[in-house]
């Protein structure tokens, strides 16, 4: 992707969290939850906080957290997970985002929570950092390296910003079948995770082929498709309600911008790609 193409893709991921923020206070308690992510519905789960917290958690474990850890939130939202693990492992955190909204809250939540001084967030791209070599303990990533173009990229950089015995723990939609007919590539990305502005979504084999040949000691990729499948069917359920109001707003000369009715529409066929077999999640860890 060509220098000038890669500052277009950032702006739009800036802007669609701007513009769906209020969807996402709405629909997923951003404001109390902190957090924008699918969870993990374990079993006895009974609401979303719960698989939130349940998510922070299956990372925290696979990245082998203790105190004094210092770690790199690659795409940090408003700043939920930061949060948890400085709270919970006492670790020091740095939180990176493209989005200045995001950045602004995710300072408020965590001097709100009392970890201002373990949680530090920056405005930066998660591919090409300013940070030192080897500045970091561990390297997480929820659900937000989908957006990287091309995966590889960040995959790199994550490389080199880990020290030796460095672990990288991603949580991850994935594309499940290594080629899409037209139809299938539709459903997946035009009716779906376009309304999130993801581009395209690697395979497993192409995270561990990619990893590997980056020297990673260890890589494996585990699926937790059917922990999030309660939320996706959550995310259905709000289409119906979100639908009808992007109508109306249309009706009264109002209408929702391009970019909040493609987020309706995810909605809908995030689920029917779901059950068609075109994408899984994941949770990747690597070890430097």
């Amino acid at each position: 992707m060509s220098k000038s193409k890669v500052n277009i893709h950032r702006n739009e991921i800036a802007d669609y969290y701007f513009q769906c923020n209020n969807a996402y206070r709405d629909a997923w308690g951003l404001d109390q939850n902190m957090q924008l992510n699918l969870g993990l519905w374990k079993k006895g789960t009974k609401n979303l906080k719960e698989a939130l917290y349940h998510l922070n958690e299956e990372v925290a474990q696979y990245a082998q957290l203790k105190k004094g850890d210092k770690v790199l939130d690659a795409g940090c939202g408003v700043g939920g997970t930061a949060i948890h693990l400085a709270k919970k492992y006492a670790c020091s955190v740095t939180g990176i985002t493209l989005a200045t909204n995001q950045l602004k809250q995710a300072k408020e939540n965590a001097k709100k929570e009392g970890v201002n001084e373990l949680c530090n967030f920056q405005l930066m791209d998660y591919s090409s950092t300013d940070f030192a070599d080897e500045s970091f303990d561990v390297i997480i990533g929820i659900e937000s390296i989908c957006y990287a173009e091309p995966k590889s990229a960040f995959l790199k950089e994550a490389h080199r910003l880990l020290k030796k015995g460095g672990r990288l723990v991603l949580a991850e939609n994935l594309q499940a079948k290594n080629k899409l007919n037209q139809e299938e590539y539709d459903c997946l990305y035009t009716n779906a995770f376009n309304g999130c502005k993801v581009k395209s979504l690697d395979t497993k084999g192409n995270y561990l082929k990619n990893l590997n040949n980056l020297n990673f000691s260890f890589a494996h990729c585990f699926d937790y498709t059917e922990f999030i499948r309660p939320s996706i069917k959550r995310l259905r359920r709000f289409y119906y309600p979100a639908y009808l109001y992007n109508r109306w707003h249309r009706f009264i000369g109002k209408p929702f911008s391009a970019t909040q009715e493609a987020n309706t529409k995810m909605c809908y066929y995030l689920l029917s790609s779901l059950n068609r077999g075109l994408w899984k999640y994941g949770i990747i860890k690597a070890v430097k």
